[in-house]
């Protein structure tokens, strides 16, 4: 009787555990086939690429909990060559952090509907090519080595932060107060220069010593002509060479380096979104990985999204009731539907969903 007892609860737990796997439920998420990498102006003048992918649960009707993603770069080097059969290699593995949705906050998703994810490849991301990174912050506004530039001790950080007041970067030289932008570094060292000259500091040890045009001399961004123009009407004519912060025109576009440093890295771009199941509350991972085949420059993701309105005239009483009872749409017209051949491709910029 005891070893019956014992023979069921173990049956019993067996088929439960089988009957609870989740592992299907991660085929039911989908990623873009593609991945993009385009540049974008920001309204300060910044300029900054971004690695973007889509992400689309197909299973809508039962959204999964709790969704959030992370990325990851995976640096193979040439090691899968014929004659590198018993070599051993470094494989480095780097977290490439995410600015939409914020990871800050989880990095969470409603997958239900098509979501853009976003990197941003700043002075931190492990996908920057090294070309592109000694020139430091800002696309190059501020050299890596000019000594302005604060250590990153080796954390995974994000310029993003620093644009908007959440962490400094950028400390200066001579009174050490840090900044999070380059424009704001540029003001105070302005600014006290004109103070130390008026109160006769000695220029040696001084701010008076820093010369900034020269400095920051090889800034390759733009920032609207329409800000140009504000801070020109906003002083006199001898005071615009003092406080004018100069910026040059946009630099070419890096795609060729960018797309030559990912083949020679042969980096793998690793896509992992974690969610729980909300039917058998198992949580799983969906998986999907990008190399230089799979990326492609200066496009956007096509729109498909439609709508799920149907005319009342072509519609029968069956279907509006097999609508409502089985499929779950208690009214037509505030449903929408998705073109999964349009959710994987893209298309040049302007023409997509941005």
């Amino acid at each position: 009787m005891l070893l019956s007892m014992f023979f069921n609860a173990f049956l019993l737990s067996f088929v439960f555990a089988r009957l609870s796997r989740c592992e299907a439920r991660a085929a039911q998420v989908l990623f873009a086939n593609k991945a993009i990498i385009t540049r974008e102006v920001l309204e300060n003048g910044i300029t900054r690429y971004l690695f973007s992918t889509r992400v689309y649960d197909a299973d809508s009707r039962y959204p999964i909990v709790e969704a959030h993603l992370r990325l990851y770069a995976v640096k193979h080097r040439s090691m899968h060559e014929a004659d590198n059969k018993d070599i051993r290699f470094p494989m480095k593995l780097e977290p490439m952090r995410v600015c939409k949705p914020n990871d800050d906050y989880g990095a969470f998703l409603y997958t239900s509907i098509p979501t853009t994810c976003v990197h941003h490849i700043d002075v931190y991301s492990p996908i920057l090519p090294p070309v592109l990174r000694k020139m430091g912050p800002e696309n190059g506004r501020v050299k890596l080595d000019s000594g302005f530039v604060m250590n990153p001790c080796e954390l995974d950080l994000r310029e993003n932060d620093s644009y908007v007041g959440g962490r400094d970067g950028l400390r200066c030289v001579i009174c050490g107060e840090t900044y999070g932008t380059v424009a704001n570094l540029i003001q105070h060292i302005r600014y006290n220069q004109h103070t130390e000259k008026h109160d006769g500091v000695p220029v040696v040890g001084s701010h008076q010593e820093l010369d900034v045009d020269s400095i920051f001399k090889d800034r390759n961004n733009a920032i609207p002509k329409s800000s140009d123009e504000d801070v020109n009407t906003a002083v006199t004519n001898d005071e615009s060479k003092d406080t004018k912060i100069d910026i040059d025109e946009p630099n070419p576009l890096w795609y060729k380096e960018y797309r030559k440093y990912l083949m020679e890295s042969n980096v793998e771009i690793i896509c992992a979104l974690e969610a729980i199941d909300p039917i058998t509350s198992g949580t799983f991972h969906a998986l999907q990985s990008y190399t230089i085949e799979d990326i492609e420059f200066d496009k956007e993701f096509a729109s498909c999204v439609l709508t799920d309105s149907v005319d009342e005239k072509d519609g029968n009483v069956f279907s509006k009731l097999y609508n409502k009872v089985f499929v779950g749409r208690s009214a037509l017209g505030r449903a929408i539907k998705i073109d999964l051949d349009s959710f994987h491709e893209t298309v040049p910029i302007g023409e997509g969903c941005s």
